[in-house]
């Protein structure tokens, strides 16, 4: 099949990507760059271009989740084949295409040690970033080991940069001439509405913008996990309003269990942390939970009290008859969701609040103390909780009521054709 694309559809970055003839290419681009839409058309040309002594290709397409393949790969894709009027079926059961071509072979990144297969022509992955060290590490190279199926194979990605994790291992620290990596902007795609770009510039922080638009790799995991903390912009006096409702986030630990009190302000800075509370165990018969709800009660007594609590207080117990989350449901009108956001857009709404719009009393050591020393994980953006066990308590406690009234929102794309 004689397959044309014209340049002048393409961004730059787009075309680089899409005409590259290195084994092992990249794309590392900001949201809305345009990075999926370049992955299906490469995808397409590879179906018909990567084939095998048998004149037929073998394709391996990995995502994160099946879900995220269902949204991002299997519908477009299949809008391509009908737009061009490729006969082929999907069999969703086996996530696999089957054409007159060749086939393709959906596996998540979550799973990598599932990736089976003797022999593909060639292997595309998106969102690579978003996954594990450990499972992009796997997944790679269970890909490249079988990436011989033609002479010419290939095995692309595309992804938000993470900070350095693994697309910077490979093309940056082990860069070498079979391997192309080419950057892109948000702000490179004209078919963006301008409120798109707004919206990532309202929600990230200077840091996150250099990753998220511009698309750049920039140090989001090692030192500080709250970098934007600073003493003399986020500690400062806060008075407790008894008029206005008090907002607890709270950590689930049998030593210690912790509490954040906050008020929060229509006018910057809205998130004014007034008092915490750290209570440990005292062993048989203490309901934990109940005690430090009765504790933050006794000490602000208000009309209005809303709790954001670790999601995991819905399974464990400070005792075998109540759940943590039933506990407090007793005394606060509780918000929560079925499961924690993950840590990363956690750390990085906390981040966002601190650079401007959260003040702390300086009463609030322990979690000042805990803005200032948590760190992550070497090579990871997940926090170390291991290196000093009474640390990430507070902050966290506090993340969760951030991550719920002030999430870093990733705006969305309904309808542009990049």
């Amino acid at each position: 099949m004689l397959l044309k694309f014209k340049k002048e559809n393409y961004f730059p970055h787009q075309w680089d990507f899409l005409t590259s003839n290195a084994p092992v290419n990249g794309l590392v681009a900001g949201f809305g760059a345009g990075k999926t839409h370049v992955f299906l058309r490469k995808t397409f040309v590879n179906l018909f271009k990567r084939v095998n002594r048998t004149g037929k290709s073998s394709g391996l397409i990995l995502y994160p989740t099946y879900d995220l393949a269902n949204e991002l790969f299997v519908e477009p894709f299949c809008e391509m084949l009908e737009e061009y009027k490729i006969p082929f079926q999907y069999k969703r059961a086996e996530h696999r295409f089957i054409t007159a071509a060749g086939n393709i072979k959906i596996y998540q990144l979550q799973m990598p040690h599932r990736i089976v297969g003797s022999e593909y022509t060639y292997c595309g992955i998106d969102e690579f970033d978003v996954e594990s060290w450990k499972n992009c590490d796997l997944a790679f190279k269970k890909a490249i080991g079988r990436m011989r199926g033609c002479e010419d194979t290939e095995l692309y990605i595309v992804t938000s940069p993470e900070g350095f994790h693994y697309t910077h291992h490979l093309f940056v620290e082990n860069a070498s001439d079979d391997r192309f990596l080419v950057h892109g902007k948000s702000t490179d795609n004209t078919y963006l509405p301008q409120k798109y770009v707004e919206l990532l510039e309202s929600n990230y922080d200077d840091r996150m913008l250099k990753a998220y638009r511009d698309g750049q790799f920039v140090n989001l995991m090692q030192g500080s996990t709250y970098y934007a903390f600073n003493r003399e912009k986020n500690v400062a006096k806060v008075e407790y309003n008894p008029n206005k409702p008090i907002h607890i986030g709270i950590d689930f630990n049998a030593d210690p269990e912790c509490a954040v009190l906050i008020q929060q302000y229509e006018q910057a800075p809205q998130i004014r942390v007034f008092d915490t509370f750290s209570l440990s165990h005292q062993g048989d018969g203490d309901l934990l939970t109940e005690r430090m709800a009765l504790t933050i009660k006794d000490k602000y007594p208000n009309r209005q009290y809303f709790c954001y609590p670790d999601a995991t207080g819905k399974a464990k117990s400070s005792s075998s008859a109540f759940s943590d989350i039933s506990l407090l449901k007793r005394h606060f009108k509780v918000k929560v969701k079925h499961i924690n956001p993950r840590v990363v857009n956690r750390v990085n709404a906390m981040n966002k609040a601190l650079s401007g719009n959260m003040i702390i009393d300086p009463r609030c050591k322990d979690l000042i103390n805990d803005l200032e020393r948590v760190v992550n994980k070497q090579g990871t953006r997940e926090i170390d909780k291991t290196s000093n066990k009474m640390l990430s308590h507070s902050s966290d406690a506090l993340g969760y009521y951030t991550f719920y009234q002030f999430p870093v929102t990733r705006p969305k794309l309904w309808s542009i054709d990049r």
